[in-house]
């Protein structure tokens, strides 16, 4: 059969599945837009889960583009946040864990850490109220901005003359720590880039309370305090954080748990091989 009669022939198939669809629903598909609405409804379906993916992802694939700015300064007990958009505009926060921003504070030694939630002055422009001693600090702004890509990075903030020196972190030799009477083992944990490294935490029978949205926080930096990474846990009802490294290295781990009113941190150190 020549290829003019294959045409012929789908041209009058496709004609009849159009005559059957408008009899079956009353409707004509040409003259309703339906098909170009399921096209576009297609093309904002993957523009969906792009983000999605990205939001998702934000906090430790370190091949995204970010389209934001961040500026963190600090002025006698006070730290200010400006957050600006790659058009110039501030961007609007999506609220993950009950908040629009987790924001993290270590020194470059990693001695000390603080977990802060600042306040929105408008948008844009956040501050929180946090003493801090003279030296040299990182802040990484934890935030998940609607309709734009962005990756958490350091931002320097150096207090008083006095700077702080990086350190090189010794491997863990204690994995069970204990805080104000509660005790949290860090099992044995076998890290390498680029896989699944689950961090499960024994709470010795006692179940942390609700914090934040979740049963714990745990926020990992690497001695280079460039690496940031924040994971919540695996389930609603368990310990076990799964993390995700890029880069081998030594990092240390800061696993916040709620037992009544206290927020107890407690730190390890992990080593990630290639």
């Amino acid at each position: 059969m020549s290829i003019k009669k294959w045409v012929s022939l789908g041209s009058v198939y496709l004609i009849l599945v159009i005559l059957a669809y408008s009899l079956i629903t009353g409707n004509n598909p040409f003259q309703s837009g339906e098909l170009d609405h399921n096209h576009e409804t297609s093309e904002v379906q993957k523009e969906e889960e792009t983000m999605e993916h990205r939001q998702h992802n934000h906090h430790h694939d370190h091949q995204v583009e970010s389209e934001l700015n961040t500026n963190v300064t600090y002025n006698d007990g006070r730290v200010f946040i400006k957050l600006e958009a790659d058009n110039g505009n501030p961007p609007k926060l999506a609220k993950e864990h009950e908040k629009e921003i987790h924001f993290i504070i270590v020194s470059n030694d990693l001695e000390a850490y603080y977990h802060l939630h600042p306040d929105k002055e408008q948008q844009g422009s956040y501050v929180v109220n946090q003493e801090l001693s003279d030296g040299t600090y990182q802040a990484f702004v934890d935030i998940t901005p609607e309709n734009k890509a962005y990756q958490v990075v350091p931002n320097p903030v150096q207090i008083g003359t006095n700077e702080t020196d990086k350190v090189s972190l010794e491997s863990e030799d204690k994995w069970t720590k204990e805080i104000d009477g509660k005790t949290v083992t860090l099992e044995d944990v076998n890290a390498a880039v680029e896989e699944e490294v689950p961090l499960v935490f024994d709470t010795h029978g006692e179940k942390p309370d609700p914090h934040l949205g979740a049963l714990g926080h745990v926020v990992i930096v690497d001695e280079e305090v460039e690496q940031y990474i924040h994971v919540h846990p695996a389930s609603e009802d368990t310990t076990t954080f799964n993390a995700h490294f890029s880069k081998p290295g030594k990092y240390k781990i800061w696993a916040e748990f709620k037992f009544g009113d206290n927020v107890n941190v407690y730190p390890f150190f992990l080593e990630v091989k290639e």
